[in-house]
């Protein structure tokens, strides 16, 4: 039966994903990490080539800091036309202050070809503080800080260039169970200063199941708000994906 499982785990794709879990210092020391790729190629009536590929490396030093960078890249085309081309990449540096208390520092850079975003750079940080913590029940996390944000779009004569300073702040939860499967939830809320109707929500909810040995499946949904999106291309101000993905933690 496991040579079946096997197979099968490996006759499929594996969707990208990153695991958003948070990083407690000393839970998992030294580096860890998760890795996806997907390669798909239709031809016939339909030309069609997927590539979809994330990786999520961790350093935890088992004392006072942790490391955490991520990044990915999508990209879809049909007929000889991409209609998704978008990446992604993310640095994080993690303080234990207390056992409940974390400084977080961040840099990122991005481009959504989808939604007009040429390049978007955003650095910042913020205080993360564990709220509640019960083994029956799970553990909550606030944090709370500010970012920068520079954003370049595609068709700057429509959209100029932005440089916002935005509060960021965000509520997480996440539970364990003993089958080594985890719920996680989040929500970001990040309104710019000085116009507090210009806001950036981005939400998600996902659980991940172990199927065979680091081999995890995984259902999550998504739900990201962008109260002025850019002019050009009428662009949506909501953008909601469901997605169920294979994937391989080491």
């Amino acid at each position: 039966m496991k040579k079946l499982l096997s197979l099968f785990l490996l006759s499929l794709p594996l969707f990208a994903y990153i695991d958003v879990t948070p990083i407690e210092i000393g839970e998992r020391p030294g580096l860890s990490g998760s890795a996806a790729l997907s390669l798909s190629s239709k031809r016939g009536t339909t030309d069609k080539t997927e590539i979809d590929t994330d990786l999520n490396l961790r350093y935890d030093n088992n004392e006072s800091f942790a490391l955490w960078g991520f990044g990915g890249y999508k990209y879809t085309d049909t007929e000889g036309k991409s209609i998704e081309n978008r990446g992604a990449a993310h640095f994080r540096y993690l303080h234990r202050l207390t056992k409940n208390l974390y400084p977080e520092l961040f840099v990122q850079t991005e481009n959504n070809r989808i939604n007009e975003v040429d390049y978007r750079f955003v650095t910042g940080g913020d205080i993360r503080w564990r709220f509640f913590e019960r083994e029956d029940f799970g553990k909550g996390y606030l944090g709370v800080g500010a970012i920068y944000e520079r954003i370049r779009f595609i068709h700057p004569q429509t959209d100029p260039t932005q440089n916002n300073i935005r509060l960021s702040g965000y509520l997480f939860y996440t539970k364990s169970f003993p089958s080594r499967a985890r719920l996680n939830a989040y929500i970001y809320y990040q309104p710019r200063v000085g116009a507090w109707s210009d806001l950036n929500l981005y939400s998600l909810a996902e659980f991940q199941t172990p199927v065979y040995k680091n081999f995890f499946l995984l259902f999550s949904f998504t739900y990201n708000y962008d109260s002025t999106p850019p002019l050009y291309g009428s662009v949506d101000s909501v953008n909601i994906q469901q997605k169920l993905s294979l994937l391989w933690k080491f």
